[in-house]
């Protein structure tokens, strides 16, 4: 049996890392590749799996909204999140579409700041692209409904607010223009873009309005301490970074492909890391 990935471009993908590890521990008979493929090529690909004995694919960019369509059953998460980042080929030979992005973001959060639940202040979101839907969507689940959105395109905040309204009646999310009023009686932020990863600008950011021991959660990963986090940590706030989104989403798509429970350890994690510095 095999898994894989498919994007474009996807050969600095850290997926390969985290599933083979696992397969090892548990020895797993399997393989996990890549497949980087053309738009035009999706629909071919994912008609062969059964034949080409793959039994399950995460999906990354750009293709998580491209391949719904083509897939016979999508959980409601991933309905509703228009996003697809990992596909089963069921017993019944049909393709099954779900969301683990919005697992991965809030059980990292949960072990990393458990009782953020209760801290006083606003939870501020920075970015409105797939990766904000699919955080302001995990605190709408938890019942966090006041959400401040910063984004520099007023129109693509403005949708997102609307898109996320229409599935949370109840929610009350307010679009910010400016950053530092988005930040004021903040207690909880989390950068949705890509500012501060290696090869982007940096997120222009200062976070001294914010309430004292506040949460700052970068969804970034490469590097892994950003200059965001630099900033939090100088403010003794909780850092957050980002590989363990990316990890703890691997896990319910690994656990659904092989029926096997896996755990993220701390090993798994070293493992990410040393691949991580092996490509700066």
């Amino acid at each position: 049996m095999t898994t894989g990935i498919i994007g474009k471009p996807i050969k600095h993908s850290l997926s390969p890392i985290l599933h083979e590890f696992w397969m090892k521990e548990y020895k797993i008979e399997s393989t996990y590749n890549i497949y980087e493929i053309d738009k035009k090529e999706i629909a071919s690909f994912l008609k062969t799996l059964k034949e080409k004995n793959i039994n399950g694919l995460n999906v990354t960019i750009p293709y998580k909204s491209e391949v719904i369509k083509l897939l016979d059953h999508v959980e409601k998460n991933a309905l509703d999140l228009g996003a697809v980042n990992t596909i089963k080929v069921g017993e019944d030979n049909k393709l099954y579409g779900y969301n683990t992005d919005v697992y991965g973001f809030m059980k990292h959060l949960n072990i990393s700041a458990p009782s953020w639940k209760k801290k006083k202040g606003d939870i501020t979101i920075i970015g409105a692209g797939g990766a904000s839907r699919a955080v302001i969507w995990s605190f709408l689940k938890e019942n966090k409904m006041n959400i401040k959105l910063f984004n520099r395109s007023k129109d693509r905040g403005l949708k997102l607010i609307d898109d996320m309204k229409k599935l949370f009646p109840e929610s009350n999310i307010i679009f910010h223009s400016n950053l530092s009023e988005a930040l004021n009686n903040c207690s909880l932020l989390v950068n949705c873009t890509s500012l501060g990863m290696s090869g982007q600008p940096m997120l222009d950011i200062n976070l001294d309005q914010m309430n004292n021991n506040s949460i700052v959660y970068d969804i970034v990963y490469s590097p892994l301490i950003t200059e965001l986090l630099h900033k939090a940590k100088e403010l003794n706030f909780t850092a957050i970074d980002g590989l363990g989104m990316l990890i703890n989403q691997a896990v319910p798509a690994f656990e659904m492909w092989h029926n096997t429970k896996v755990t993220v350890s701390d090993a798994l994690r070293q493992s990410a890391l040393n691949h991580l510095e092996r490509k700066v």
